[in-house]
């Protein structure tokens, strides 16, 4: 039998288990610490095999905690990324031409896993659509005010104005409009 404290620490407000949610929102932390390593990686040139693999390991296993959701109303098809050709290089290995060793200009082939196969970007912009995908289904984090993009807002066009040095136009605006900026 399950306690009512029990019951309100694994639930949200809603009544709903909070633990995929938790699984979630931590699925969501190790991609974004992978895409980072890469992108920083990335500013001296090209990552290594570890951040590529890593890569490829936390993209895996983002789809799979999604994978649940895959059949909720608010999603249209097209909207689970296909993750079938990194999905099926798990585990298998393939061969791969490097230097060799040595004051030479011979090749030797080396085993290495195969999802380095598919290019590092490749897979960064898949976790990009998992993103996606988890922000609308719910699982990110809420915009305050949020503005679609072909709207502006009174702040925006104070500080066009300012940047632009249209003095004469900033006068003619409301005062409570300039009063708000100087308070910031």
């Amino acid at each position: 039998m399950t306690t009512n404290w029990r019951r309100s620490i694994l639930s949200d407000e809603d009544g709903s288990d909070a633990a995929p949610k938790a699984l979630i929102y931590e699925m969501r932390r190790q991609v974004q610490t992978a895409r980072n390593q890469y992108w920083r990686q990335g500013a001296y040139g090209a990552c290594t095999d570890e951040t590529h693999i890593r890569l490829a390991e936390v993209a895996v296993e983002y789809a799979d905690v999604l994978h649940e959701y895959r059949d909720e109303m608010i999603l249209d098809d097209g909207d689970m990324p296909d993750m079938d050709a990194l999905r099926d290089r798990i585990g298998k290995k393939t061969e791969r031409f490097e230097e060799a060793p040595g004051r030479t200009s011979a090749l030797r082939s080396v085993s290495v896993p195969a999802v380095l196969e598919i290019p590092a970007e490749d897979i960064v912009k898949k976790t990009k659509e998992l993103d996606d995908l988890a922000k609308k289904l719910g699982f990110s984090a809420a915009a305050r005010n949020k503005t679609a993009n072909t709207e502006s807002t009174q702040d925006d066009l104070v500080h066009l104005l300012t940047a632009r040095g249209q003095e004469e136009a900033l006068e003619n605006l409301p005062d409570s409009w300039l009063a708000e900026e100087a308070d910031e």
